[in-house]
């Protein structure tokens, strides 16, 4: 069964977008980013909600730490950024049952504020729980935006149109969010629009950002890694603290140990077996922005520099 809303039903749930107005959000503005970046213009409408969902989880940045390929984009130029799925954080909260709570009283303090909505028995608005994965101890939660271009998922049974982002939040790393917080306004290339307020969020910094992706690179298992390889490629060429690079990953050695230059030779080699895969890699490129782009049509001679610049880091 599919679940069609009427005008009025659809402007009820676009009321309750607090960083955008209105007008912002139609597909002309995604097409507009879409001709000057290069990257379809549904994937950029995700954009606009993970800013959305950013400011709708302020309330409880006290205790989160922005992580991921989507908050790598926040820290590089708008012609390098790519398309992103999905919302990652560390957390403090070491015991989940506590996050569970917290998020309870924050989706409590969304419903009081209006930010929610229910139209035909579908919520908008709320963080709904998915799942507690206890081996890597993340907590995944979806949060149902919009659709401006007639997507539609399934919700009990029913099509609705809809676009939901899921939202995983880290408890496994309580222990050490971050080596370095940074505080800094959500960047990506979409706020040329000129939201109605800047998002300010804890980020991870550059340097746990690399840390984090030497880590998702250190086996070459098959799995689709080209964005964790591209978002190598540009931290890369950032400035960024061999330092404190280092002492992240001497402090992850002693709990998980695991011998940090080993970790760094063993992601180096994943990024090298990475650069004899070109021709997938192009396909990967429709979510890049145009800078991106041309570094993807230099794939293996990129991965080949960035697998001597993660051996520098020993």
């Amino acid at each position: 069964m599919k679940i069609t809303f009427s005008v009025e039903e659809k402007i009820k749930i676009l009321s309750t977008i607090q960083v955008w107005k209105r007008e912002q959000l139609t597909q002309e503005v995604f097409r507009k980013l879409q001709i000057k970046y290069g990257i379809p213009a549904y994937l950029i409408e995700t954009l606009f909600w993970h800013l959305e969902i950013l400011n709708r989880l302020l309330p409880m940045s006290e205790f989160l730490m922005f992580k991921g390929g989507t908050c790598v984009q926040s820290y590089i130029d708008p012609m390098f950024q790519r398309a992103s799925n999905d919302l990652d954080f560390n957390t403090t909260i070491e015991n989940p049952n506590a996050l569970m709570q917290k998020i309870e009283d924050m989706n409590k303090l969304l419903k009081d504020n209006r930010i929610y909505i229910e139209v035909q028995g579908v919520q908008y608005g709320i963080f709904e729980y998915e799942s507690n994965d206890a081996a890597s101890g993340t907590l995944n939660y979806r949060h149902r935006m919009p659709s401006r271009f007639g997507e539609y998922e399934r919700v009990s049974g029913k099509d609705v149109q809809a676009k939901s982002i899921r939202v995983q939040m880290n408890y496994k790393h309580s222990w050490l969010p971050a080596i370095k917080k940074v505080m800094k306004p959500v960047d990506f290339f979409i706020t040329e629009v000129a939201p109605v307020n800047e998002v300010i969020f804890p980020h991870e910094s550059i340097e746990d950002l690399i840390v984090d992706k030497l880590l998702a690179t250190n086996e070459h298992t098959g799995r689709e890694r080209f964005k964790d390889v591209y978002d190598l490629m540009i931290l890369l060429d950032l400035v960024y603290d061999k330092t404190l690079i280092n002492n992240k990953l001497a402090l992850i050695g002693v709990r998980s140990k695991r011998d940090a230059v080993e970790l760094i030779r063993s992601s180096a080699a994943t990024v090298m077996t990475f650069g004899e895969r070109a021709d997938e890699a192009r396909g990967f490129a429709s979510m890049v922005a145009r800078g991106g782009k041309e570094i993807i049509r230099e794939w293996e001679i990129g991965c080949e520099k960035t697998a001597m610049k993660i051996l520098r880091l020993v």
